[in-house]
C-alpha cells in the first residue's frame, strides 16, 4: 500500500522482525532500533554502519536465551 501511494515506510518496535519486513518493502525508509529484547535473546541483532544485518537463518532468526527467559517468567 505504501509503494502504491508513493509513501515511505518506517517501522518501530520489535526490530528483530521489522528488519525483515522493511527489507522486502520497496519504499523502506527507517527502522527504529530499540534493544528491549536483548536480555532474553541468545543472539542480538548485528548493527554495521547504522544498518541491521538481517540473519540468513530460517524464519526471523530469533533464538531465546532460555536461562534469561526463565529468570523473567512468572
Amino acid at each position: 500500500l505504501a509503494q502504491a501511494a508513493g509513501v515511505e515506510m518506517s517501522s518501530h518496535l520489535f526490530p528483530e522482525a521489522s528488519c525483515h519486513l522493511l527489507a522486502a518493502t520497496p519504499t523502506c525508509h527507517w527502522l527504529e532500533f530499540v534493544d528491549w529484547a536483548e536480555p532474553v535473546l541468545e543472539q542480538v541483532p548485528v548493527l554495521e554502519n547504522g544498518r541491521v544485518i538481517i540473519p540468513d537463518t530460517p524464519g526471523l532468526g530469533l533464538r531465546w536465551n532460555e536461562t534469561a527467559v526463565k529468570r523473567y517468567a512468572l
